[in-house]
């Protein structure tokens, strides 16, 4: 072992003990039966270890565990079965038996991990978002998967000389999809005199489809009849006329929205706005098409759904002028500038009008109904106008350019609406400040999202034949 590598295992080694030694110091357990079974289901959850698609190594079900226990258990009850979940994980049902050093560097990265996000979990819950566990359970789980692939990922980067980032992505590129969903398995699994509405288990569907996504991804190759083009084509007078159509009809909205415009909270709407305009930077190219997304549309959906009329269709309005001009491969035509931001609106006000007038009567006062109806409604507006003027640019079937951006953007809109719901129920419970603290959530889905797709274009992509001269 090189001997920057040494120093670094034996530091983590070190931070471990001295937080399991401070926990331990004042350890009193109010229930030691309840605790002792925890205790052995860390210990046999650590055993179960699943393989995941494109990854040589093995992840445990004693996360789920260690979840549960950051939350419901104290800071020494946690750690020692932790800490003993880990020495199981570590040597049982494993290929290679581990050396010693290996032990003690799982157990302290474990103890340093846990101990990080139990303060984390306390900061959340006594903001006021002890009503909502999951939305502290996902704020846990970013710290959580930050701090602990970060302290493997560095040995690993040590050991191997590659950098940090490039070991982050080929070995730990598929386990934020199963921390996702264990966090919601977690999350939804009621507390002791709580209850959680059935509809709340929805929110594991596009967690599951976005696993599925992932999988295909693996097998995925480009199709022939690809739309993407890098020249710039011009429109022809039936695109001309749809993109002109558009563009008037998200003025007009915007017109009305700055008419009827009224907030509440202008530190709130500023607030998001300024969100909303930093997520719109961060853009994943879709093969096949001619266009982006990115991470926007979450804080779009949560103005929808909480905000005013007038404040969602301004947020959209603004993002998607960002988005449009924002690192652009090649400088954007008049006719894009417009009509990018045209669709954002006329997709925010649609929703706005499905989900909080037309559809009112039917979803009363549910979160989930009202942000499925608001996605759905949101999502197919945006991509069937893009499809609408590539096919027309094109002069292909509206259907088969619909089909490509559908298979690219859906996962990505369920799993966003999914964390805008989390928001949302924060925001309700607790306040809108800290229903912002579940955006990391967010973040980690995007890059998740963003290392998958370069890795299927990666792995299509054709290998350039040297000329001899």
């Amino acid at each position: 072992m090189k001997q920057t590598a040494k120093v670094y295992v034996y530091c983590v080694i070190a931070a471990g003990g001295c937080v399991l030694a401070g926990a331990l110091a004042n350890w009193s357990s109010p229930d030691p039966l309840t605790w002792t079974i925890y205790l052995l289901l860390s210990v046999l959850a650590s055993v179960v270890k699943l393989r995941l698609p494109g990854m040589e190594g093995t992840y445990s079900l004693g996360f789920l565990l260690l979840l549960y226990g950051v939350v419901h258990f104290q800071l020494p009850e946690t750690l020692l079965a932790v800490g003993a979940a880990g020495v199981a994980g570590t040597l049982l049902n494993t290929k290679k038996r581990p050396s010693p050093i290996q032990v003690l560097f799982n157990i302290g990265n474990l103890i340093v991990s846990t101990g990080a996000c139990f303060l984390l979990a306390r900061v959340c819950l006594a903001s006021g978002m002890a009503h909502y566990l999951p939305a502290v359970l996902a704020i846990v789980a970013c710290g959580y998967f930050v701090i602990n692939t970060a302290a493997v990922s560095g040995v690993l980067s040590l050991l191997q000389g590659k950098p940090l980032a490039e070991v982050c992505s080929q070995w730990y590129v598929w386990s934020f999809p199963y921390y996702l969903i264990g966090v919601a398995l977690v999350g939804l699994f009621p507390s002791p005199g709580q209850a959680l509405p059935g509809e709340a288990w929805l929110v594991l569907v596009p967690l599951v489809y976005l696993v599925h996504f992932f999988v295909g991804l693996l097998d995925w190759h480009t199709g022939s009849n690809s739309t993407e083009d890098q020249s710039e084509p011009s429109l022809p007078p039936a695109a001309r006329a749809f993109v002109t159509s558009v563009v008037a009809g998200g003025a007009l909205l915007l017109g009305v929205a700055a008419f009827e415009w009224n907030s509440e909270s202008p530190l709130r709407f500023v607030t998001l706005l300024a969100l909303a305009v930093a997520a719109s930077t961060l853009k994943i190219r879709l093969p096949g098409v001619q266009g982006a997304i990115s991470p926007n549309f979450v804080l779009i959906l949560v103005a929808v759904t909480e905000m005013s009329f007038g404040e969602a269709v301004v947020m959209a309005t603004l993002v998607g002028a960002v988005q449009v001009l924002w690192r652009t491969l090649r400088r954007p035509t008049l006719s894009q500038v417009l009509f990018n931001p045209a669709i954002l609106a006329l997709g925010a006000g649609l929703a706005y009008l499905a989900s909080r007038i037309a559809l009112e009567p039917w979803l009363g006062h549910s979160v989930v109904a009202k942000l499925v109806a608001a996605t759905l409604v949101l999502f197919t507006s945006n991509t069937l106008m893009v499809t609408a003027v590539l096919a027309l640019t094109g002069r292909e079937p509206l259907a088969s350019v619909w089909r490509i951006c559908y298979f690219w953007s859906l996962p990505y809109y369920l799993v966003g609406a999914a964390v805008a719901g989390i928001m949302t129920a924060a925001w309700r419970t607790a306040d809108w400040p800290a229903s912002l603290l579940v955006l990391p959530l967010m973040g980690l889905v995007y890059l998740s999202y963003r290392t998958h797709v370069r890795q299927a274009v990666a792995r299509t992509a054709p290998v350039p034949v040297p000329i001899a001269a």
